[in-house]
C-alpha cells in the first residue's frame, strides 16, 4: 500500500509541475510580441559588412529567420500638366469680355447695319501647347451671311487666366499688355486697320 502511495504522490507532483510548466509557457508567449508586428529597420551597409552578414545568416538555423515585410514606398506622380481652371466657354466667354472685343463687336453691328456680328470661332479645336501650358484656339471674326473674316487671332490659357494674341506681322505670341501697348485695337474699326 505504500508503494501506491509514493506512486500516487509522484503523480501529483508530475502533474502539478507539468501545470505550472504549461502555465509558465503560455504566459511567456502571451507577452511576446508577435514577428509580424516587429519593426525591422535598415542600415546602409557596404560590401564588406554584407558580405559578413552573409556568413553570419548562412550560419543561422532556417527556422530562427523571420519573415520581413517590405515598407510600400510609391513614387510620386510625376509633375503633369496642370488642371484646367477654366473650360473652354469659360475661356471664350473671358475673352469676349475685353473690352477692345466688345468695342469691335459694336462696330460691326452698327457699320454693317446689323447684317454682321462680331464673335468667335475656334480655329483648331486641339489646344497648343507653349511654354508647358495648354491653350484654346480662338479668332475674332466679322460674321455675315457671306463669309467669315478674321480680326485678329487669341490663345486662351486653360490652366490660368492669360490670355496671348498671335502676331501675324511677325510671326510671334505676345502678351495682352503688349498687344494693347504696340498694336493699339482699341482705335480700330475694320478689318484693315
Amino acid at each position: 500500500m505504500e508503494l501506491s502511495k509514493q506512486s500516487s504522490r509522484k503523480l501529483v507532483v508530475a502533474g502539478i509541475a507539468t501545470t505550472a510548466v504549461a502555465l509558465g509557457l503560455a504566459a511567456y508567449f502571451a507577452s511576446s510580441t508577435p514577428a509580424e508586428s516587429q519593426v525591422v529597420v535598415k542600415v546602409p551597409t557596404t560590401a564588406a559588412s554584407a558580405s559578413a552578414r552573409g556568413a553570419a545568416s548562412a550560419n543561422k538555423p532556417a527556422s530562427a529567420a523571420v519573415p520581413r515585410r517590405e515598407p510600400e514606398f510609391k513614387d510620386p506622380a510625376p509633375p503633369g500638366e496642370p488642371k484646367p481652371i477654366r473650360s473652354k466657354e469659360q475661356g471664350a466667354a473671358a475673352l469676349m469680355a475685353l473690352p477692345e472685343l466688345q468695342a469691335w463687336s459694336a462696330v460691326i453691328d452698327k457699320n454693317s447695319g446689323g447684317k454682321a456680328h462680331g464673335g468667335l470661332l475656334e480655329y483648331d479645336p486641339t489646344q497648343r501647347k507653349l511654354n508647358g501650358k495648354s491653350y484654346w484656339q480662338f479668332s475674332f471674326v466679322e460674321n455675315s451671311a457671306e463669309s467669315a473674316q478674321r480680326w485678329e487671332s487669341f490663345l486662351v490659357s486653360s490652366s490660368d487666366d492669360e490670355i496671348l494674341v498671335e502676331d501675324a506681322q511677325n510671326d510671334e505670341v505676345i502678351s495682352l499688355a503688349r498687344w494693347r501697348r504696340e498694336k493699339h485695337p482699341a482705335k480700330r474699326t475694320s478689318i484693315d486697320n
